[in-house]
């Protein structure tokens, strides 16, 4: 596969193909191991070596991906399905849970591979610390380029270390402060979701100093979804050549997403998630998207990985509906 180098998903999403006219996802994300003409590809990266509170998210890439056999591909509500997009589960990036800078090399080639060939990664994790390399990756393949973030999420994840060490909480400081070429500015970086009594002084005020725009989880209960999506878009669109979308499963409500490292119980809901990345993926400047922090272990009901899945999938059907919908075939 030229600069890709990835191992087999852990769990085949076409396990349960069903009857062809039903546009099982399994079967529709089944790949025939040829990167040409494809739009996007679901990447799993099974590390969760920098979490600080409860580990397992290396097992979420299998949690979505077995909760994948149970979804279509078809939208009840537009009437249509989006297998128009050529989209397919490539495989999971090798990852080496004691060796954190091997395993940054290769997220990263990962994602600058799939990038410079006009693919974007859909990428399951893993804790939140894998933003970094894919951000890395993805500011690699688009050299000279500026890059806006869209950031779901019930903490902020902008330490500088974690009692001195690399940690799931510093992907964002370090991509406003460390990739190549310094692609991403405060001002085009966006937070939504930051939950009540979880995160700290000192990181809402190095967020406001570097122009970060943060609507809080209070902030989206009281404005709405909607008004703010279009806000967040806009800035991280301003200016920029491209977008990237980050989702921490913890900012949804634990109702919904139980099985996570650091669950919350006054979260958004994931309702309102999945119409708010249908909205991003639409749009022409997202390029990557990932998903990360589903910790099977704490959810025996894996109803973290189906809404999870629930979440790809919305993400997947708005790259479909690009151009008016045009890439999103009618059902048959």
């Amino acid at each position: 596969m030229d600069d890709l180098d990835l191992a087999p998903p852990g769990i085949v999403v076409n396990s349960m193909k069903g009857d062809p006219d039903e546009h099982r996802a399994g079967s529709w994300l089944a790949w025939d191991g040829r990167l040409e003409g494809l739009e996007a590809a679901l990447l799993g990266v099974p590390f969760d070596g920098a979490s600080v509170v409860r580990t397992g998210a290396r097992h979420g890439p299998e949690a979505v991906r077995q909760a994948m056999m149970f979804y279509t591909t078809f939208s009840s509500f537009e009437a249509r399905a989006m297998t128009g997009l050529r989209a397919a589960d490539i495989g999971d990036v090798k990852v080496t849970l004691t060796d954190m800078g091997a395993t940054f090399e290769r997220i990263s080639a990962a994602a600058a591979a799939l990038v410079r060939r006009g693919i974007v990664p859909v990428t399951i994790g893993g804790d939140h610390w894998i933003a970094h390399p894919l951000l890395h990756g993805v500011a690699r393949a688009l050299p000279g380029k500026r890059l806006g973030v869209i950031h779901f999420d019930a903490h902020h994840d902008l330490r500088k270390a974690h009692l001195g060490a690399e940690s799931s909480g510093v992907p964002f400081r370090k991509a406003l402060e460390e990739l190549p070429g310094t692609p991403l500015r405060g001002r085009n970086l966006v937070q939504i979701g930051m939950a009540e009594f979880a995160n700290s002084p000192q990181l809402a005020g190095y967020a406001a100093e570097m122009g970060v725009t943060v609507f809080p989880q209070l902030a989206v209960r009281r404005r709405g979804m909607e008004a703010i999506i279009e806000e967040a878009i806009a800035r991280a669109a301003e200016g920029t050549d491209a977008i990237y979308v980050s989702v921490d499963i913890d900012s949804i409500d634990q109702s919904q997403a139980p099985g996570t490292a650091a669950p919350n119980p006054c979260g958004l809901d994931a309702r309102d998630v999945q119409e708010a990345l249908r909205r991003i993926a639409a749009h022409p400047k997202t390029v990557g998207f990932d998903l990360v922090e589903i910790a099977p272990p704490f959810d025996p009901q894996n109803i973290t990985g189906r809404t999870g899945a629930a979440l790809v999938l919305n993400f997947l059907y708005g790259l479909a509906s690009r151009g008016g919908g045009s890439s999103a075939a009618q059902p048959k």
